[in-house]
């Protein structure tokens, strides 16, 4: 009987497969990449740190104005004609976005640390971009 020796035989590499498919959703190894990032995936970061720092400021902003709610309620209240507690919303979908942009972050500085070529997926891009409050 003849035993067929496999020609390559490649480490499984679960972390990193994770990492890369998360980001930019690439699962196989041959999707991955060693060589330089492009120029454009260099400004989706910079437009995603960016984002990131007014994600920030917006949440630090909700947070710090807990006292102000209800003045915030009055005057929407005022210009509508109708009661709702606009800031409990508001502060969620803050907070909602500021983790996701957070984890899109923390997953480029990952791939930055590990060397594998940033490529963020189109639906990342799509997201991360969108208005943050109808305010």
């Amino acid at each position: 009987m003849v035993r067929h020796q496999p020609l390559q035989y490649y480490e499984p590499q679960l972390c990193l497969s994770c990492l890369t498919g998360i980001y930019g959703c690439r699962w196989k190894r041959y999707q991955r990449s060693h060589d330089d990032t492009t120029p454009w995936e260099r400004l989706w970061f910079l437009l995603l740190t960016f984002t990131f720092g007014l994600t920030l400021t917006w949440l630090y902003f909700w947070w710090e104005v807990h006292n102000d709610y209800d003045e915030f309620n009055w005057y929407l209240y005022n210009r509508m004609g109708y009661w709702s507690d606009w800031s409990v919303p508001i502060l969620v979908t803050t907070a909602a976005s500021f983790t996701y942009i957070a984890g899109l972050l923390v997953l480029a500085l990952c791939h930055i640390a590990v060397g594998q070529q940033m490529n963020l997926h189109w639906l990342h891009k799509l997201s991360s971009e969108l208005p943050q409050s109808p305010l």
